[in-house]
C-alpha cells in the first residue's frame, strides 16, 4: 500500500510539475500573440501614413489628379510604378485581413469544479489534457498571423520604398 500512495504521489507530483510547463507556455504564446499584434498595427499605421504622404495635398495647394499620382512618362517606370503600388496595396490588404479575430482558448472551463471535487489526480489529468488542446489552438493561430506578417513585410517595404523614390526623383 506504501508503494502505491508513493507512486501515485510521485505521479500527481509529475502532472503538476507538467501543467506548470504548460502554463508557462501558454503565457509564451500569449505574450507572442500580444506582439505579433502590435506589430500587425505598426506596419499598418506606417503604410496608411506613407501612403498619406505619398497622395494627399502639398503644402504648395491642390495639385491635379495626375501630378498626384506622380505616373512616370517612360514604359518601365509605369511598370514599376504600377507593380510597386499593388505590392504595396496588397500589403496593406493583407494587414487588413490578419486583424480579423483567430480562434483562442484558454485551459479553464465551467467543468473544472465537478472534476477538482471528485479527484485531484483527475482534475490534473484533465487539466492537462486542456492545456494541451488549448496551446494546439493557439499555436495555430500565433503561425497563422505571424505567417501572414512574414509575406507582407518584404513587399509593403519594397512597394513603400519604390513609390517614395519615383515620387521624390520623378519618373
Amino acid at each position: 500500500m506504501a508503494i502505491e500512495d508513493e507512486a501515485r504521489k510521485q505521479r500527481m507530483r509529475s502532472l503538476e510539475l507538467g501543467i506548470e510547463e504548460q502554463r508557462r507556455d501558454h503565457e509564451v504564446f500569449n505574450t507572442l500573440y500580444a506582439q505579433a499584434k502590435t506589430k500587425n498595427f505598426t506596419f499598418l499605421a506606417a503604410a496608411l501614413a506613407l501612403l498619406g504622404f505619398l497622395y494627399g495635398a502639398t503644402p504648395e495647394g491642390a495639385k491635379t489628379l495626375s501630378e498626384k499620382l506622380f505616373i512616370p512618362q517612360e514604359p518601365y517606370g509605369v511598370i514599376i510604378y504600377f507593380l510597386s503600388l499593388a505590392a504595396f496595396l496588397g500589403s496593406i490588404g493583407a494587414l487588413l485581413y490578419a486583424l480579423r479575430a483567430q480562434p483562442w482558448s484558454t485551459a479553464y472551463d465551467n467543468n473544472q469544479e465537478d472534476c477538482i471535487a471528485d479527484d485531484y489526480e483527475r482534475y490534473l489529468e484533465y487539466m492537462k489534457k486542456c492545456y494541451l488542446a488549448s496551446s494546439a489552438i493557439n499555436m495555430s493561430s500565433y503561425k497563422r498571423k505571424q505567417n501572414m506578417l512574414d509575406m507582407t513585410f518584404m513587399p509593403l517595404l519594397a512597394g513603400g520604398i519604390l513609390l517614395l523614390v519615383l515620387k521624390t526623383f520623378g519618373g
